[in-house]
């Protein structure tokens, strides 16, 4: 039986150039991928773009892609180092110190109502977001929505596994105190 859902597995499987591995590991990683890239770039076709040229590279060089133990914190740091490209190569006074200072939820099905909590929840979301400092606030959409460890996280961001331990702290004080603060935002 093929365990398409393990990505040791599927890295092993695209090294030995079968296609529909890449396609899997394309259809699990690519809108998380999309979403990290949109962090920095803030502009949806470009992070898309990135996040392509990423999966691409993967086929073309399959024959020397290493077996990794963490193929998720793989993607992730490709695609950091794909945004640093992209921003070396288009703002020459770009620095990796930008990106350091600079979701997958539940489907349901698409009702109108749920559609309307899914849009209430999101905007409740993205309001606590906003108000977090950015590498906390990074960190926490690594760690929670895109489902990362402390360790991947720090493999992908250069950090150790105690600044994102803090972050992560930083970023739920935050959220403790505006629930207090915001209460009635929340209950509605």
């Amino acid at each position: 039986m093929k365990n398409y859902n393990n990505d040791f597995y599927l890295f092993k499987q695209i090294k030995n150039g079968h296609a529909k591995a890449l396609a899997t590991l394309f259809d699990k990683y690519y809108e998380p991928l999309c979403n990290f890239a949109f962090l920095f770039l803030k502009d949806t076709p470009l992070s898309e773009e990135i996040v392509d040229d990423i999966f691409i590279n993967i086929w073309k060089r399959r024959k020397e892609l290493p077996i990794l133990t963490n193929p998720k914190a793989y993607l992730y740091r490709s695609t950091r180092n794909g945004i640093i490209s992209y921003l070396r190569k288009n703002n020459p006074v770009f620095s990796t110190a930008t990106i350091q200072d600079n979701h997958t939820a539940q489907q349901l099905s698409d009702t109108p109502e749920t559609l309307m909590i899914r849009k209430e929840i999101s905007e409740k979301v993205t309001f606590l977001l906003e108000k977090l400092p950015a590498q906390a606030g990074l960190v926490f959409r690594m760690h929670k929505m895109d489902g990362l460890k402390y360790k991947e996280i720090a493999e992908v961001l250069n950090i150790s596994v105690k600044t994102v331990e803090n972050h992560m702290g930083r970023a739920l004080r935050i959220f403790r105190l505006m629930y207090e603060e915001n209460a009635n935002f929340f209950d509605d």
